[in-house]
């Protein structure tokens, strides 16, 4: 009899091969914060290595990520299933503590028992498994489940299955039963031993008190005053210094008494019929729970985000995939997910402190020049796109009201870095390496986030550079924002339009401010709400400068207020 074969992955649907490479770099995890993500993602760290490299894979592939949300969706729907496999998970955690190489590979019994207990942990597994997954019943809608429904169905009720559900109840209570030796020790007319001989193995251990009613007839407890000696632990024995080996398998040891030589060949003796009963099941692996693993734990941590969002007030949502072609995102109430990651632990609600915004790259718009003031919340929203471009593509649900996305086949970023001494060309020099390297890999389907890209050199260098760079990724047809503090680049999106041809249109957003009057007088509080439109004008910063209290005429007058303007009108 062999294994049914079970070729099944809850990540990659059957025919959905695992890309060998993909668009996302490790920059991902710095420019967008994506190691906050990922730590709450894994549901121990144990599984952070596993939650990485399937966010950084970067599927694009419409089906497998239809089929990950899919099996999501049944989780959330079944909170009972997501305690169960709960506890699956900790079951198969303790299956794979048997593929470690046992250190006492010449003892047959303890061979044996390992193997043994092994298949005994398996089929308790795959049955409570099994039973899990059927009483889900209909109410799983998903493929990916539905599958491994009918996988796990199908191992338990095979033959091979089968015939071990009925050996193994017969075969541990054989290797379960020796507990202790008795053992016939010879004296001499001093009392001295003389020799000594293995009499009887039996299926309850000894006591001192068993011991001494055997030798004195006596009944009940007997007292420490009464006992001629305690129970001795060999491993306990100091032997000089020396370190005393009482491993049946370690026969070359100058201190393994021939009593221990006996007993191991009495083991051997007992383990050698059950191995031989082990050998028709030698083909029963338990690699494929095992290889859930990893699975089993993503849809878990996936699950446990997205109710720590929910219980914060914050929206989440199942987006809708888009064919790749369409070029589009449209992202209706997004936040930026780690932010709410880094404020959940000191507040519990997080409606009216997160600010959500609306998201379209399609015909009226892929290229937005995203203008603003300073920690106006322009690193935050290109943060946000990133992530939610990621988590959608690694099957997550995504931190939005809505959302109907095309996968991308690359996420390229471009953000501000400091200058290093070791930088040959300098700042400048890196940041337009970088960019050229970002043209020799993205595509018409890539998404492209520029943060302050340029900035290190004077405001008309970096306009001039900044408008053909621009100019380019409108011919490349990719979907960019492009966060910066250059105000003319935004206020010439008509003009870059007309005369650059392309897919990708060009148009200006910018962060506002909203100003609110509080109890002590005027107090400006930033919403980093994103919107169309042009870039802020100078009259803004002059509107703006005053509610601050920093106009010259303001300025001015708290030095007269404070007699610092002797001589002067």
């Amino acid at each position: 009899m062999t294994q049914p074969e079970l070729p099944f992955s809850l990540i990659w649907p059957e025919g959905c091969a695992q890309p060998q490479s993909s668009g996302a770099n490790s920059t991902l995890l710095d420019d967008l914060n994506l190691r906050l993500l990922i730590r709450r993602l894994a549901y121990t760290p144990a599984y952070e290595g596993h939650v990485r490299g399937i966010l950084l894979s970067l599927c694009a592939d419409e089906r497998v990520i239809a089929y990950r949300q899919a099996v999501i969706a049944d989780l959330l729907d079944e909170p009972e299933l997501v305690a169960q496999l709960e506890g699956v998970l900790q079951t198969i955690l303790d299956l794979e503590s048997y593929l470690s190489a046992p250190q006492w590979k010449e003892n047959r019994l303890r061979q044996v028992a390992w193997r043994l207990s092994e298949l005994d942990n398996y089929v308790q597994c795959m049955i409570g498994f099994d039973g899990i997954l059927q009483n889900a019943g209909g109410s799983l809608r998903s493929e990916g489940l539905r599958q491994l429904r009918e996988v796990v169905r199908e191992h338990v009720q095979s033959p091979l299955f089968h015939s071990l559900r009925q050996e193994l109840p017969t075969l541990l209570p054989k290797i379960r039963a020796v507990r202790s030796i008795t053992i016939g020790i010879n004296l001499d007319e001093q009392m001295r031993p003389l020799s000594a001989v293995l009499l009887e193995a039996r299926t309850q251990p000894y006591s001192s008190e068993t011991l001494l009613t055997r030798l004195f007839g006596r009944r009940g407890d007997v007292s420490d005053t009464e006992r001629v000696g305690p129970v001795h632990d060999a491993r306990l024995l100091d032997m000089g210094g020396a370190n005393f080996n009482v491993e049946l398998e370690n026969r070359d040891s100058p201190f393994m008494p021939p009593l221990f030589r006996d007993l191991s060949d009495l083991m051997d003796t007992t383990s050698r019929p059950i191995a031989l009963a082990l050998r028709q099941f030698s083909q029963v692996s338990t690699r494929f729970l095992i290889a859930l693993k990893n699975e089993i734990a993503f849809y878990l941590g996936a699950v446990r985000l997205i109710n720590s969002l929910e219980v914060a007030k914050l929206p989440v949502c199942r987006p809708q995939v888009a064919p790749p072609v369409d070029r589009i995102t449209h992202l209706d109430g997004l936040y930026n997910v780690a932010l709410a990651l880094q404020l959940m632990p000191r507040q519990a609600e997080l409606a009216d402190v997160i600010v959500r915004n609306r998201v379209h790259f399609d015909e009226d718009g892929r290229i937005l020049i995203l203008t603003g003031p300073n920690q106006g919340g322009k690193t935050t929203f290109t943060q946000a796109v990133g992530l939610a471009q990621v988590m959608f593509q690694a099957g997550l649900y995504v931190p939005a009201e809505a959302a109907v996305i095309s996968p991308v086949d690359g996420i390229y970023t471009h953000f501000a870095a400091e200058e290093r001494p070791e930088q040959e060309a300098g700042r400048l020099g890196e940041e337009a390496r970088r960019l050229h390297k970002i043209f020799g890999q993205a595509t018409s389907q890539s998404l492209v986030l520029l943060n302050e890209s340029l900035s290190s050199t004077a405001a008309n260098e970096s306009l001039y550079i900044a408008r053909d760079v621009v100019r380019v990724l409108r011919r490349l047809g990719a979907r960019v924002v492009f966060a910066t503090h250059l105000h003319d680049l935004a206020a010439g999106c008509e003009v870059l339009n007309a005369e650059t041809p392309g897919t990708s249109r060009i148009i200006s957003v910018v962060s506002r401010v909203s100003v609110e009057q509080g109890e002590n007088g005027q107090v400006v509080r930033r919403t980093y709400r994103i919107e169309p439109g042009p870039p802020m004008s100078k009259s803004y910063a002059v509107e703006l400068a005053a509610r601050y209290g920093i106009s010259y005429d303001q300025l001015t007058d708290l030095l007269r207020q404070r007699d610092l303007l002797h001589g002067t009108t």
